[in-house]
């Protein structure tokens, strides 16, 4: 009995070790993300090298957009609070859980309600803010969540460059400060891959635009391919002469079907329409997805 006793003891301690070990290197494994496609095999492949998903995602009335490459993730902003179980739920199947850089482009509920599940959900290396700050709720919720995560923050400086991979992110805007309206503190980011560039412009208005006009006009920065329309088609925004220097071939409206706001108003699409600019909307296809090829810009067809 006692040899029986003593040979089962010596199985079992080394069937501990053995299932330690395996936990130690899976844990190992997991951390390093080695094990995603394997633990969600429907999550899509990452961009090939060479491509770049613009993601414009339908949170209602609100905005969110999402740049996938092969080196890494970049999030423009993170739409209303009601609506962040859709964010995440887009994130995740399009696997993403790593962002690069984070870009909350002022403190309206309808671009941050969703910030601190981002930062909840992702891992987030940078953050990108507008000096102005907000003493809501929602404001709070965000600061405390980038605190959490421990996100280096930055604050948005004109003409300031960061990069992930190819993909270089130009911050134009805002040029001044001190704006009545908060929607003229917007973040405008441009993002240049190859030779295609978007334009992110928040929800800046007139006035906002008019100073990147004064400041950008000669130098051609605000030249890009592809327009997110700012305030999701407010008449506030998107004047003629802005417009006319973005001189976009392709734009994407964000907002939510119905809304009580009239988004968009007829006058900004009239104003689409006579500069020759192909646009999707939110409200009536869902999330849009632009690919770029470092060189052409072409919608991807709905899954």
């Amino acid at each position: 009995m006692a040899y029986k006793k003593k040979r089962r003891k010596k199985k079992y301690g080394l069937l501990t070790v053995i299932v330690a070990i395996i936990v130690a290197l899976l844990g190992f494994l997991y951390s390093q993300g080695y094990l995603d496609g394997l633990l969600n095999a429907e999550d899509p492949v990452v961009p090939v090298e060479g491509q770049a998903e613009f993601h414009f995602i339908d949170v209602g009335q609100g905005d969110a957009a999402l740049i996938r490459t092969a080196d890494g993730n970049v999030l423009i902003d993170a739409g209303t609070n009601a609506a962040e179980d859709d964010l995440i739920a887009y994130l995740k199947a399009e696997g993403v859980t790593k962002l690069a850089y984070a870009v909350f482009t002022h403190p309206h509920e309808d671009h941050i309600g969703g910030a601190d599940a981002v930062l909840e959900y992702c891992q987030v290396e940078n953050v990108i803010l507008p000096e102005k700050t907000a003493t809501t709720v929602v404001y709070n919720r965000m600061m405390d969540a980038i605190e959490a995560e421990g996100a280096n923050v930055i604050i948005a400086v004109p003409e300031a460059t960061y990069t992930v991979g190819d993909l270089k992110l130009t911050i134009l805007g805002p040029v001044g400060s001190d704006y009545k309206d908060m929607n003229n503190d917007s973040v405008v980011l441009r993002a240049d891959f190859g030779e295609s560039s978007v334009l992110y412009t928040g929800d800046a208005e007139d006035v906002s635009e008019a100073e990147m006009l004064a400041r950008y006009r000669l130098n051609g920065k605000l030249d890009c391919d592809l327009l997110k329309v700012g305030h999701h088609g407010s008449d506030s925004s998107s004047t003629e002469a802005f417009l006319r220097a973005v001189s976009p071939e392709l734009a994407v409206i964000s907002c939510g079907e119905g809304n009580d706001y009239g988004h968009p108003k007829q006058v900004i699409l009239d104003r689409l329409d006579a500069l020759n600019v192909t646009y999707w909307r939110t409200d009536l296809l869902g999330s849009v997805v632009v690919v770029s090829d470092g060189t052409t810009l072409t919608k991807k067809a709905a899954a």
